[in-house]
């Protein structure tokens, strides 16, 4: 009987451990959230600060690669007036997309987490810059996804993950 027992433990933790995908993303802890990064993405040392950090895929060997920023910043905008801030931000990109000749997308809509998050994309001559913005209660994250070069599906994928995994710290 303890034979069984021991092959049946032995089998479950192997089983286990099959079952724990090998891509699975890495956690970041800040100060005001975690969130995950896919295992192909690391934190950029040499240019993150202490409230902004920067990722890339540790296996984009071009000169700029294409990047992530994500940082936690304050505003006057409560959790119920999340339409005006989103107005306030649309405002400000569209100035930005007419002075410098960009195209100017949004959307909205709601994370696995269930954060409300307003995304807006920028797009000129093959560089496309794409913000999300997690709204908090007089604060947001910012992800800020800089696609250089390629088809950015690698990088939109990574800023998928941190914002749908972003939970906001209690």
């Amino acid at each position: 009987m303890k034979k069984i027992l021991i092959i049946l433990t032995i089998c479950l933790l192997f089983t286990g451990c099959s079952l724990i995908p090998k891509n699975s993303p890495n956690e970041i802890k800040t100060g005001y959230g975690t969130y995950r990064i896919p295992d192909t993405w690391i934190k950029r040392d040499d240019h993150s600060t202490a409230s902004k950090y920067f990722f890339a895929n540790k296996n984009d060997k071009k000169d700029p690669p294409n990047n992530i920023s994500v940082e936690c910043l304050t505003n006057s905008y409560s959790m119920d007036q999340h339409m005006e801030f989103k107005d306030a931000i649309l405002y400000q990109l569209m100035m930005q997309a007419n002075q410098y000749g960009y195209t100017l997308t949004s959307s909205g809509s709601t994370t696995d987490t269930g954060n409300i998050v307003y995304t807006f994309n920028l797009e000129k001559e093959g560089m496309r810059i794409v913000q999300r913005y997690i709204v908090g209660n007089k604060k947001y994250v910012l992800v800020h996804e800089t696609i250089w070069n390629g088809d950015g599906l690698d990088t939109e994928n990574a800023g998928s993950t941190i914002v749908n995994s972003f939970k906001w710290k209690e």
